[in-house]
């Protein structure tokens, strides 16, 4: 089963790349606002806080209602449906959610060049030359947010990703990729796909995905720092910061993981940064500051 994911930012979607791979292997295309527009709709939250919760913006009242909680487990549970349902194209940073424990998927980077972008910010939206600037450079301080909450330096890391799409020939009537430069590009990494093609077929970690994400959801209203990993449906949960009272925090992990449909068993631990401590001592050791009389 094709499973692809394409890193782009704002205005910098190689669309005709993503047409030709969509179509070679049959994939539905899951762009961003489409999986936040599905989540909304399939777990009853507003677009809106769903991405400021991307976005790394400010929530009203989050140490409370632990809302972009709720919003990423809700997009982790969503992506893994997709996946389960058939062949996906993922466009966009969202497929960065998928752990790296789900083998398998195909991951792409796409180098945009900055004037396809701005030349699309004028030609989509109506904007000055100025203001396409300023959105996509919001826009990208924004996904670098993203990042900090996955704890990745970067989305554009050439390492986590299987190749980086090059534009070296773009028809600037589009703009876009050329269809050249695009049958090139699907000649030289075929292969490589179906081979993580095959792969995919060969594990489960899709569905283990599926049950540590609608863990995570359940366990979200909580609001504590957990990690949660699944290994054929035996969920373990570890509390990564320390909580007022381990052992009642442990058995409601316990009491709302157990219900979730597919865990055949749960077990927690304490994380290595369980115990240290959250405040950090400035000492000031120099000679202190003497008055002249």
């Amino acid at each position: 089963m094709p499973l692809i994911a394409i890193t782009c930012g704002l205005y910098a979607s190689p669309y005709r790349f993503i047409d030709a791979l969509s179509a070679l292997y049959q994939c539905t295309v899951y762009e961003d606002p489409v999986l936040v527009k599905q989540t909304g709709q399939a777990y009853d939250l507003k677009t809106d806080l769903i991405f400021k919760s991307i976005q790394g913006r400010h929530i009203p009242f989050d140490n409370f209602t632990h809302d972009r909680k709720k919003c990423l487990a809700a997009l982790k549970v969503q992506i893994s449906e997709n996946i389960l349902s058939g062949p996906c194209l993922f466009s966009g940073v969202l497929s960065h959610l998928i752990p790296a424990s789900v083998s398998g998927i195909y991951r792409i980077m796409s180098a945009t060049p900055m004037q396809v972008r701005n030349q699309r910010a004028m030609d989509l939206d109506q904007l000055s030359s100025q203001a396409a600037a300023a959105a996509i450079t919001r826009s990208d301080l924004r996904e670098q947010r993203f990042a900090a909450q996955l704890n990745l330096d970067s989305l554009w890391d050439p390492a986590l990703h299987d190749m980086v799409l090059e534009w070296k020939e773009i028809d600037n009537t589009t703009p876009d990729m050329t269809r050249e430069a695009v049958n090139k590009t699907l000649g030289k990494i075929r292969s490589d796909i179906e081979s993580s093609m095959e792969n995919a077929n060969k594990n489960m970690h899709a569905v283990d995905f599926n049950i540590s994400s609608r863990v995570d959801a359940a366990l979200s209203g909580l609001g504590h720092h957990l990690i949660i990993e699944s290994d054929s449906g035996h969920v373990l949960v570890t509390l990564d910061k320390k909580v007022m009272n381990l052992a009642r925090t442990q058995k409601e992990i316990m009491d709302l993981a157990w219900v979730v449909p597919g865990v055949k068993s749960v077990k927690t631990k304490i994380g290595p940064n369980f115990y240290k401590g959250g405040i950090v001592r400035n000492l000031n050791l120099t000679a202190p500051f003497k008055r002249k009389i």
